[in-house]
């Protein structure tokens, strides 16, 4: 969803309050808007919790290729110890 749509619907929701809409057609436009922004906030909730698992899937594959087996270089020393 566009990051427009909910400042859009809000808009729509400020202009039902000043100038109202007659009959259903006030219902109509303001259930629209209602409808658009907790979609909007679902979808960015989604989003949050999905990148949040991605991260902490990404650090846990990455702990577990950091135990591999072999020589330890230890920085600026040039010396080495077996694991």
């Amino acid at each position: 969803m566009a990051r427009w749509i909910p400042g859009a619907a809000v808009f729509g929701l400020l202009c039902l309050m000043i100038i109202p809409a007659p009959g259903i057609w006030g219902v109509l436009i303001g259930a629209v808007c209602v409808l658009a922004i907790i979609g909007s906030l679902s979808l960015l909730l989604l989003d949050r919790v999905a990148t949040g698992i991605l991260a902490w899937r990404a650090r846990r594959q990455s702990k577990r290729r950091s135990r591999v087996r072999g020589r330890v270089v230890h920085a600026g020393s040039g010396m080495s110890r077996k694991l």
